[in-house]
């Protein structure tokens, strides 16, 4: 049972078990946990590169949120996600990041070969 318990707990509550009680978890259980939160931020950013769409989403709703400052923020989330123009918006947000970085290269390889 303390297995199970143990390897279905989340980092957060694990880290609230810890304080708590420090000898909560053995040696081993804190390796192993700590193995798994290195491999899910290697995933997470892994993902997250192949997606550049969720950076854009997440960008653009907490844009209008702290622009707009709604009093019914789950309202003015399921709005803003379902607005028939979101796909045509971060479409258009990806291509110019891509502009941006690829005259940020230009520009560090310019310098680099007139340093």
């Amino acid at each position: 049972i303390t297995n199970y318990i143990t390897n279905n707990l989340s980092a957060m509550e694990h880290a609230v078990i810890e304080k708590a009680s420090p000898i909560a978890l053995s040696e081993e259980q804190k390796a192993a946990l700590n193995k798994y939160k290195i491999e899910a931020r290697k995933d997470n950013e892994i993902f997250l590169r192949q997606h550049p769409e969720v950076s854009c989403l997440v960008s653009d709703f907490l844009h209008e949120v702290l622009l707009q400052r709604p009093e019914q923020v789950v309202e003015f989330a399921a709005n803003h996600f379902t607005q028939p123009d979101i796909r045509t918006r971060i479409n258009s947000q990806i291509k110019e990041e891509k502009k941006l970085l690829r005259r940020e290269a230009r520009k560090a390889t310019t310098s680099a070969k007139t340093g």
